[in-house]
This record gives C-alpha cells, structure tokens and sequence, in this order.
C-alpha cells in the first residue's frame, strides 16, 4: 500500500535510518506474503512469525532477539526524529511511544487505545522499544500526524491526501 509516493513499508524503514540502528529486519507472517516480498525487493532481512497477533509475535521475536525497537508500518508519519527521541530516552528497559489526543479528535481503533479519560485518549504509537522486562515505562509524543492508523481503506485514502497535500 501506498501513502503518498511511498509504501507504507518503504516509509517505515527510512524513518529508521538514523544511524543509531545497526541492524533492520521486516518481520511478516504467513498472512504478509507480499510484505515479505517488498522486503526483499528493498533489500532487507526478513524474520517470519506465526502471524497469531501483534503481542505473541513479539513474544517469538524476544525469544530470539532480547532487545530491539519494533514501528509498525500502519502508521505511516512516524519519521526518524522520532526513532531518534524514542532511542534517547531508552534507559534499558521496555519503552512505548504513546501520543494523547482530545476526547473528540480522530478516530482510534479499541487495539490502540493505552488509557481514556475526561482530558483525552492516549493511543499506542506502535514504535517501541522490546525487551524482557514486562513492565513498559512510555514516553509521549506531541505530534497529531502520530494519530492516523491505517485500519482500513478510509485510513489509507485520508493518510494518502494528507501526505499528497504536505508534501510528506
């Protein structure tokens, strides 16, 4: 999928070109044929899980990997100075990017919301640092282009105009 002149895949791994990352690889499943292939196509290693949902297919890349930084492709405005802000304030443990946004702003899907109240809902950006430990600290990001989660062909059509529009 496309978001403006890039896939969401190929936007993903330029904001992971930082130069504080030393190894990336696309993780897929066998529900992501097409991913795996685009990885390919790009250049970069693939690792394939099950494809039984996000959290254990995390659980089976700690098995192997006991620490490393996961961005989901659907949300397609992560950019590197936020890989990079995420990286600074690692300090060992598990780390999750989190964005709070007004009660009556976009729409979140139920997976990504963290935490709801009177002042707002704080959504999961899906850019986190993994490690064993379980207990995840979070660091909050004020940027609204970390809101958009593309779930479904609105989400895409809306990411794809606004990064038409913004040049992004």
């Amino acid at each position: 999928m496309k978001v403006g002149d890039m896939t969401l895949l190929e936007r993903s791994l330029n904001a992971l070109k930082t130069g504080e990352i030393d190894r990336v690889f696309v993780a897929t499943s066998p529900h992501t044929p097409r991913t795996a292939l685009k990885a390919g196509e790009l250049g970069v290693d693939v690792i394939e899980t099950s494809g039984a949902g996000y959290h254990q297919d995390v659980l089976e890349l700690l098995e192997d990997h006991r620490l490393f930084l996961t961005l989901n492709v659907d949300i397609p405005f992560v950019r590197r100075e936020h890989v990079s802000a995420l990286l600074e304030a690692f300090d060992g443990g598990s780390l999750a990017a989190v964005l709070t946004i007004p009660s009556d702003g976009p729409r979140t899907s139920p997976e990504s919301l963290a935490k709801s109240d009177e002042t707002g809902r704080t959504v999961w950006i899906g850019l986190n640092i993994v490690t064993p430990n379980p207990e995840t600290m979070t660091v909050e990001f004020d940027d609204p282009s970390l809101a958009l989660n593309i779930n479904d062909e609105t989400d895409l059509a809306v990411a794809d105009s606004i990064a038409r529009q913004d040049g992004l």
